[in-house]
């Protein structure tokens, strides 16, 4: 791979400027791993820094299984209608609403989830470590483990994205504001099934 290409492939993994691209690989040494790596340190942040600024542009993208039996309509905002023109945004969303299809997530992210849901699910799993016999301190983080990953389960932003197991959806939204440099967010979102 030539310089040139090695800097295109890290600027698309990151997101982050050629000329910052071409120091970390200098830096380096030539290595595309360590190269992401002293990016990720300087840019690591630059997903929260962006998360503040309002998104009020965007798609909406709408999915409909084969079978006709699952559609999903989904809200995917950006700050300009510059990138939600972009066809890599629009594919984003479409993306996403094929993983909501799939997955089938009840809220948007964790903190969506309101307090009646999440006592209720603490109600469940308490009853479920209560049926195995334990009890005290290992009961009590046993329910605490079992209930965040229970919400994460039914959290998109914190569900395994279904075309790359390794990747959050929090991160594949992560990767998509370092890549076109404005805030990006999950609006609304509605699943639909026969």
């Amino acid at each position: 791979m030539t310089l040139g290409e090695t800097i295109k492939e890290l600027r698309v993994r990151t997101g982050v400027s050629v000329m910052e691209c071409k120091k970390a690989l200098e830096e380096a040494g030539g290595d595309l791993a360590a190269a992401e790596k002293i990016l990720a340190g300087k840019f690591g942040g630059m997903a929260a820094r962006k998360a503040a600024r309002e998104a009020r542009d965007g798609v909406i993208d709408v999915y409909l299984h084969p079978n006709a039996k699952i559609g999903v309509i989904l809200e995917l905002n950006s700050e300009t209608d510059f990138v939600a023109r972009n066809p890599a945004f629009k594919d984003l969303a479409h993306d996403i609403a094929l993983h909501i299809a799939a997955m089938n997530p009840r809220y948007r992210a964790t903190e969506d989830i309101t307090a009646d849901v999440k006592a209720r699910e603490r109600k469940d799993i308490e009853a479920e470590v209560a049926k195995m016999g334990e009890s005290g301190v290992l009961a009590k983080n046993n329910v605490a483990e079992k209930l965040s990953l229970r919400l994460q389960e039914i959290s998109l932003m914190s569900q395994p994205f279904i075309k790359d197991q390794n990747k959050k959806i929090s991160d594949l939204i992560e990767e998509a504001i370092g890549k076109f440099g404005e805030n990006i967010k999950i609006g609304r979102f509605t699943r639909y099934s026969i």
